[in-house]
């Protein structure tokens, strides 16, 4: 199965996560996700959604670098190029090509390195979830200072620490399941 399919199916789990953990959070500490009245029925949604957004590209990326280092990327002919020239695929001899630094050294070259992409991914979710909340509702309020007090008030939040914490494990997880090739006797190797 293509990475890229194991990148979709990551994200409709983390989406479906996302809602239940939602669900759980509100039932068990008997509170809204999002407590202001004011705020209006769509900036839980529009938060989910950067949300969901971050997780497919990160994903995506992952996906993109990894089938560039097994030499798997797509080749599209024409003036959209599938992968960038930089991954430029090394020869058959197994030689480098000179250039920018970030083309690909060998076939089987380091891959992307699961812990830190989860993490990082998880950071952003957490950022952009307050940044997008904090944008919405400061619209919604027509005051500026709403921005940093939402984002304040919500970065202890179940809700915005919970979607974070999800994204981190599943795209932990999509990553470690990715790698395995049923082609092959051994599975890729983990950094």
């Amino acid at each position: 199965m293509s990475r890229a399919v194991y990148a979709v199916m990551g994200t409709v789990l983390f989406g479906a996560l996302v809602i239940m953990v939602a669900g759980f959070e509100a039932l068990l500490l008997d509170r809204d996700p999002i407590d202001e009245p004011d705020a209006g029925t769509l900036l839980g949604p529009l938060m989910v959604a950067a949300a969901v957004l971050v997780v497919l590209l990160s994903l995506l990326r992952s996906a993109a670098l990894s089938d560039a280092r097994d030499d798997r990327a797509p080749e599209v002919r024409g003036t959209f190029p599938a992968q960038p020239a930089v991954f430029a695929r090394p020869g058959a001899s197994g030689g480098t090509r000179s250039g920018t630094g970030d083309e690909v050294t060998d076939p089987r070259g380091p891959a992307p390195r699961l812990l830190v992409v989860a993490i990082v991914t998880a950071a952003l979710v957490y950022v952009l979830m307050l940044a997008v909340g904090g944008v919405v509702y400061g619209l919604v309020r027509e005051e500026l200072v709403w921005v940093l007090l939402f984002a304040a008030r919500y970065a202890v939040s179940p809700f915005v620490i919970g979607s974070a914490i999800c994204a981190g494990l599943v795209v932990g997880g999509t990553l470690a399941v990715s790698r395995i090739d049923p082609g092959h006797a051994d599975p890729r190797p983990f950094d």
